[in-house]
């Protein structure tokens, strides 16, 4: 079978481009035959789901590589990852997909992110029809969790698989026998819909009770609210700013902290590889119960789950974390059982062969 992939790759990073890289190189080392047409929209991760006239060059540029190779190629399968609940990246969408509907190419859509078609029912009714056009009843449909289904039942896909991201093993991973240390990770997009401004406020709570815990946030930061919280911060000497990490040097930033706070409300949130990158160190997550958050973090088994406004909470789940070595040790194992059982990149990497060995 002849697979044309149409997705992201960093940079920028983000779990959606590195999954799919990591899905390239795996069908690579598979003997898979596939070419590539690259969205390469976004310098960084902030400019995502943001439009600008360079996108809009680099959208005619795409969506001519893309004719070019539905005439030459003429592939069997075309893979493609449908954007999350944002309007600019929906109508990118429909440009890209309206030549392989129409020309009849079998599809599969990959649900890196989610809320899509939270979108359909607020539509222009003149724009409805373009937009079953382009997402209803896609032959395949790969989902990351059980709660990932939402999107594709919604859209009528024919066929729906769950495979959950995988991720590295650690090249070193620090023993968590008890509490080790009181910082506290904040890693990825550095947003307010990505929970950056509640952690700051649960940094805040924390230290009211436990002066020692501090914040570390990793990530490029964005707007000019986010960069004037994060400079504050600072300046209260609540909060340590890496910047963005890659390699051995995130790593170290997984391996100094103590636990990963989390309490994302991204509109396209989905499934977040930086939980099971958490889970792979053995690190014990606080987070929201967003989008398919639940079906990663277990509430009281190697994290704790509250709603992404619950400060209170989350403070609560923190300091009870950090004060209580019985119970970070428990939670720190479970985390580490839940990656070896379920998120390692070998395990990614069978179901991709085995479903991709199946799409006809």
């Amino acid at each position: 079978m002849k697979l044309l992939i149409i997705g992201q790759i960093p940079p920028p990073y983000g779990g959606q481009s590195i999954n799919i890289e990591k899905m390239m190189r795996c069908l690579e080392q598979n003997r898979f035959n596939f070419r590539f047409v690259r969205m390469d929209f976004s310098e960084t991760t902030h400019n995502m789901g943001i439009f600008t006239p360079r996108k809009l060059a680099k959208l005619v540029a795409v969506f001519c590589k893309i004719i070019v190779q539905l005439i030459v190629y003429r592939p069997g399968l075309v893979y493609y990852p449908p954007a999350g609940r944002g309007k600019a990246a929906m109508l990118r969408d429909i440009a890209l997909l309206l030549p392989v509907r129409l020309l009849g190419f079998k599809t599969v859509f990959h649900y890196h992110a989610g809320g899509i078609s939270e979108l359909y029912a607020g539509l222009h009714p003149l724009l409805k029809p373009f937009y079953r056009l382009a997402y209803f009843k896609s032959d395949y449909a790969i989902c990351l969790s059980e709660y990932g289904k939402k999107d594709p039942v919604f859209l009528k896909a024919k066929q729906i698989v769950v495979i959950p991201s995988g991720v590295q093993e650690p090249v070193s991973r620090s023993v968590r026998n008890g509490v080790q240390s009181k910082e506290v990770l904040f890693i990825g997009k550095c947003s307010e819909s990505k929970g950056l401004l509640s952690f700051i406020e649960v940094i805040r709570a924390c230290r009211e009770k436990d002066a020692a815990i501090t914040g570390l946030v990793v990530g490029e930061l964005g707007g000019e609210k986010e960069k004037n919280a994060v400079e504050q911060a600072i300046s209260d000497g609540i909060l340590h700013y890496a910047g963005v990490q890659l390699g051995a040097n995130k790593a170290a930033c997984f391996n100094r902290a103590g636990l990963l706070l989390f309490p994302s409300f991204f509109e396209a949130e989905n499934f977040p590889t930086v939980i099971l990158e958490a889970f792979s160190y053995g690190m014990p997550v606080v987070a929201s119960t967003w989008r398919g958050i639940p079906d990663q973090v277990i509430d009281g088994y190697n994290g704790f789950l509250h709603n992404w406004h619950d400060i209170q909470g989350m403070t609560i789940s923190v300091l009870s974390l950090i004060a209580d070595n019985e119970l970070y040790t428990k939670l720190s194992v479970n985390a580490r059982e839940t990656y070896e059982t379920k998120y390692t990149q070998a395990i990614f990497e069978s179901s991709v062969i085995k479903n991709f060995n199946q799409f006809k």
